[in-house]
């Protein structure tokens, strides 16, 4: 699994590359958590957009821990991330369990860039 970090003056684009499971999601959140924390000491906090696009999952363990994971980084932080290019079995997935709607999906980096209406929690 591989990360890229792409910073512009408004945003931080984190794109997931490869296949997360059990044991490789931790790394993941872990990921997603340093660069919140780093967002936060920012003078002005930027969004923070996950580009799914080329993220695969391997067994259900992995997607339920990794969902159960982005759930817990959005209690803990002032900026919850958007997702783009999240496949619609996954997302099936994260929405079965965001009782709250706390998980917004865009279609692309540019839509979820310029606060459009995501796709889901309409």
């Amino acid at each position: 699994m591989k990360a890229r970090i792409k910073n512009t003056r408004e945003s931080i684009i984190i794109s997931l590359d490869g296949k997360v499971d059990y044991e490789t999601q931790d790394e993941v959140c872990n990921l997603i958590n340093r660069t919140l924390s780093q967002n936060k000491t920012d003078q002005v906090a930027k969004k923070i957009i996950l580009n799914l696009q080329d993220l695969e999952f391997v067994g259900s363990s992995g997607i339920t821990q990794f969902v159960q994971s982005l759930k817990a980084i959005h209690t803990q932080s002032d900026v919850v991330p958007k997702y783009c290019g999240v496949r619609s079995e996954f997302k099936k997935i994260m929405k079965a369990f965001d009782a709250t709607n706390e998980f917004d999906f865009y279609d692309d980096e540019a839509l979820s860039k310029r606060n459009g209406k995501p796709i889901l929690n309409q």
